[in-house]
């Protein structure tokens, strides 16, 4: 009686002490989720993020790319975007905050997905994988970015391609061809989950034909919507001939990227960080194997299928930055899930805190180097929006920011000087349509950096593109001394903001 007693009052602190580190490990994949993105909310409108905005703003407003703007971008990301712009306008944190919302809705849809068809213990496992992962703060790099979108967008997609392998059901590929044709329209890589999925029911009916036929042609369907809504936008607005023009831009501004040692390395070393969790999972877990679902190997090989995909993508764009590489992380989270072991916290924390405390480390530093107070406007803007009138035209090197805060008309299509990095003409050919554009719009205030010259010269020698490539960067400064020229001989310095001078017209 008296161990049975002891026994019984021992059980619940066991209970309660599982239960506590369990909520510990997933409180601090949220908090690593939180601080990897939500860092961001003190660093307004950063370049990328202002650009993808300005675009959405651009677009809803009737500006057309290649027209009024001009950047490495498709028009799908416009019209994406521009549902953003009509729904937040400025507000610069409600666009951090949707990604951050958006990326827990795709592990929480990715998590229920694994859990339906491969047991509680997977999707426990994939939820917490992608928590961490999905907002790495490295990879995310900015408050709001296409990887992300992309990412809710083929998780829907990766959730009922599963559901079409386990219930062979037609009306799922027609969402995987939906959603994936709308992560299309923001990077052409989106389509990798249902290439995935196509060639796993070729496979898979090849000795049935007439059953593969209603997948295709619902997978096809699913994906006419956007693209045809695209195309129709792309008509209307009088920019379709205008593609192939902005395809070999970007066709060029991949191969002129410069490759070195390095870049080579990009992929094995994420890779390698995206297997850690893999490794430890895998082997602390060893001994407590779980039953296989009966479709579990269909769905084994269309997620690597997709992994194998996305990372050619990346290959394929050739300029790696950090933030391309966040797209693998929906299909490692479900193959992280279906490891074949049970969620247990020791094993899952061995795996994910490290990762975890990374992303938190990164992400105060990003917070403590971003933080400059009250940074709700930039200066430039309060000045302009004072000494101008609705319909004047300004320019800044990327400028995109001040056009949002200002409301102002751009005084040229090119709104960054980062396009002068494409190849070895682009300074050139950008220097000369920037001039051109100030002589056709007349943009009252040009707004330079003070000291210019050694900007451009830093700017020369940091940008690796610039930097290993003598032409290029001569034609860079020679890009840059053509701009000055003009607005030295055109323009009157006003007054000085900060580190720039606003230049007014004559």
């Amino acid at each position: 009686m008296t161990a049975i007693s002891s026994a019984n009052l021992l059980a619940p602190s066991r209970v309660d002490s599982r239960a506590v580190r369990w909520a510990l490990l997933v409180a601090l994949c949220l908090l690593s989720a939180g601080v990897g993105r939500l860092c961001y909310l003190v660093r307004p409108f950063d370049p990328d993020g202002a650009m993808f905005i300005y675009l959405g703003k651009m677009t809803a407003e009737g500006g057309r790319m290649c027209h009024d703007l001009v950047d490495n971008k498709f028009p799908g990301v416009g019209l994406m975007t521009s549902a953003a712009w009509r729904a937040f306008g400025a507000n610069w944190q409600a666009y951090v905050w949707l990604q951050f919302v958006m990326m827990l809705g795709a592990a929480g849809m990715l998590a229920r997905t694994a859990s339906r068809h491969f047991g509680k213990d997977a999707g426990t496992a994939t939820g917490l994988f992608a928590l961490v992962y999905f907002n790495f703060n490295l990879a995310v790099f900015g408050g709001f970015q296409l990887e992300s979108l992309q990412i809710f967008f083929v998780t829907l997609a990766a959730c009922a391609a599963i559901e079409v392998l386990c219930c062979d059901r037609a009306i799922d590929t027609f969402v995987v061809g939906l959603c994936a044709g709308t992560a299309m329209l923001l990077k052409p890589t989106g389509v990798a989950v249902a290439g995935a999925l196509a060639i796993a029911l070729a496979i898979r009916h090849r000795r049935n034909l007439p059953r593969l036929f209603p997948h295709d042609a619902a997978m096809l369907g699913g994906a006419a919507i956007p693209l045809g809504v695209l195309l129709i936008y792309l008509i209307g607005a009088d920019i379709l001939r205008d593609m192939p023009e902005l395809y070999r831009q970007i066709a060029r501004y991949a191969a002129g990227t410069v490759w070195q040692t390095e870049e080579w390395l990009k992929l094995p070393i994420v890779l390698l960080m995206i297997g850690f969790p893999f490794v430890v999972h895998g082997f602390i877990g060893r001994k407590h194997a779980r039953l296989e679902n009966p479709c579990y190997f269909g769905v084994w090989h269309i997620v690597i299928l997709w992994l194998a995909l996305e990372a050619a993508g990346i290959v394929m764009q050739r300029r790696m930055y950090a933030y391309h590489f966040l797209v693998l992380a929906p299909p490692a989270a479900l193959l992280f899930g279906m490891i074949p072991r049970k969620a247990r916290v020791e094993s899952l924390a061995a795996a994910l805190v490290p990762v975890a405390m990374l992303s938190i480390y990164c992400g105060s530093i990003s917070f403590q180097y971003s933080y400059r107070g009250d940074q709700t406007r930039l200066a430039a803007s309060d000045y302009l929006a004072a000494h101008t009138r609705a319909g004047d035209a300004v320019w800044q090197d990327e400028m995109m920011r001040l056009l949002i805060e200002t409301d102002l008309k751009p005084g040229a299509r090119v709104p960054m000087t980062f396009l002068f990095a494409n190849d070895d003409e682009a300074p050139l050919v950008f220097s000369k349509m920037i001039v051109d554009d100030f002589d056709r719009i007349r943009p009252k205030y040009v707004v330079l950096q003070t000291d210019l010259a050694r900007v451009v010269d830093f700017q020369r020698h940091h940008i690796k593109e610039l930097g290993d490539v003598p032409v290029r960067g001569e034609n860079f400064e020679i890009g840059w001394a053509r701009i000055a020229d003009y607005v030295h001989a055109n323009y009157v310095p006003e007054a000085r903001v900060g580190h720039e001078t606003m230049w007014r017209r004559k």
